[in-house]
């Protein structure tokens, strides 16, 4: 009964969640370092700013959709997780996972239930993976904070065989922390989560694996 019920829940909230994938401008470029430019906007969303990262990398894009569905390892690579556990996958398309967040002390640890949505435009030779988090009590947990938020990874194939790689959050990490704190940190994440994703692309396990997706 209970896998039932959770079934039709992660069913129900993945039809049911929209995301708006880019909205207006306005971004400000705010570190730009081993080939890795990190920009930062405000919007009337949050008081907390979005973030956004980019970066061009030698490798395939089955080579990044291997690696985002080794859930296990995002711990590893990752910016600041001490945990990342699979919750469950339809297909390649749909998966929802569970992580937690290291915060610095005083602050308790962030922890959220993120839905991936991934889709493949053939045409434009982009992949699509919609993030979502979601506000309900699975994996609750007094020693943590819930965190809120969307955002998405867009990998682009380009010609030269190469891929270009953006990562674009929107947060709330909860709990006490000011956004003006929380703003300080806001180019961590995505700075180190794209060069943890680059260092994990050189791991020869991530290579060569084939999805029915991109074939489409």
């Amino acid at each position: 009964m209970q896998n039932t019920y959770k079934h039709i829940l992660f069913i129900t909230l993945v039809l049911s969640f929209t995301l708006p994938v880019k909205s207006q401008d306005n971004w400000v470029e705010v570190k730009d370092k081993d080939g890795i430019k990190v920009f930062t906007r405000t919007n009337t969303v949050m008081s907390f700013k979005e973030f956004k990262g980019t970066t061009i990398i030698k490798g395939k894009v089955s080579d990044v959709l291997s690696v985002l569905y080794d859930i296990d390892a995002l711990k590893v690579w990752g910016h600041n997780l001490s945990r990342s556990e699979l919750i469950e996958r339809k297909g390649d398309t749909i998966q929802m996972y569970y992580a937690v967040a290291k915060a610095p002390w005083p602050y308790k640890d962030r922890d959220g239930i993120y839905v991936n949505k991934i889709s493949w435009d053939t045409k434009t030779k982009t992949l699509l993976v919609k993030i979502d988090l979601l506000d309900n009590g699975m994996f609750a947990d007094n020693d943590y904070v819930r965190m809120d938020g969307y955002g998405f990874w867009e990998i682009v194939e380009l010609p030269s065989g190469e891929i270009e790689v953006d990562f674009q959050m929107q947060i709330d990490p909860g709990g006490s922390i000011k956004a003006w704190v929380a703003n300080m940190f806001v180019s961590d994440s995505p700075f180190y989560t794209l060069k943890g994703l680059r260092e994990a692309l050189k791991d020869e396990k991530y290579h060569g694996k084939t999805y029915d997706m991109l074939n489409n």
